[in-house]
C-alpha cells in the first residue's frame, strides 16, 4: 500500500504541473496514463484521482470541446433539481473548457428551453457550419 501511495503521488505531481484552468489536454493525460501503466498504477486509481479532485480532461478540437459541454449540459439538465444551479455550473464548465461566453450562453438557452434532442444535434450542426 505504501508504494502505492508514493505511486500516486508522482501522477498527482504530474497532473498538477500540467494542469491549466482546472483542466487538462487530453494528449497530457494520455501521457499520464502511460506512465502510471509504466509504474504499475490502475488505470481506475488515476481516474478517480481525476474525478475526485474534479479536474477537466480538455478535448484537443474546438468541436470535441463543443460536443463535450452539450452532452454534459444536457445530461445534467436532466439529473439537476434547480435550473439555476444547472445553468451556473455548466456555465463554468464551459469556461473550463475554453468555450466564448456566447456560445455557452446560446447553448444553455437552447438547451433549456428544448426538449426534444434532435433540436440539440441541429444546433450543433448550425453552430460548426457557421464557424
Amino acid at each position: 500500500m505504501r508504494k502505492e501511495n508514493v505511486k500516486l503521488k508522482i501522477i498527482s505531481n504530474m497532473i498538477q504541473s500540467s494542469m491549466i484552468n482546472n483542466g487538462l489536454d487530453e494528449v497530457e493525460y494520455d501521457f499520464i496514463c502511460c506512465v502510471s501503466q509504466q509504474l504499475g498504477l490502475d488505470q481506475d486509481i488515476v481516474d478517480t484521482y481525476i474525478e475526485e479532485q474534479e479536474i477537466f480532461i480538455l478535448p484537443v478540437s474546438r468541436e470535441n470541446r463543443v460536443l463535450k459541454f452539450y452532452k454534459t449540459a444536457l445530461r445534467d439538465k436532466n439529473l439537476c433539481k434547480s435550473n439555476f444551479i444547472w445553468i451556473r455550473a455548466s456555465y463554468r464548465q464551459g469556461i473550463s473548457l475554453g468555450l466564448p461566453q456566447k456560445v455557452i450562453r446560446n447553448f444553455l438557452n437552447d438547451i433549456h428551453f428544448s426538449d426534444d434532442q434532435a433540436q440539440g444535434e441541429r444546433i450543433i450542426r448550425s453552430y460548426f457550419l457557421s464557424n
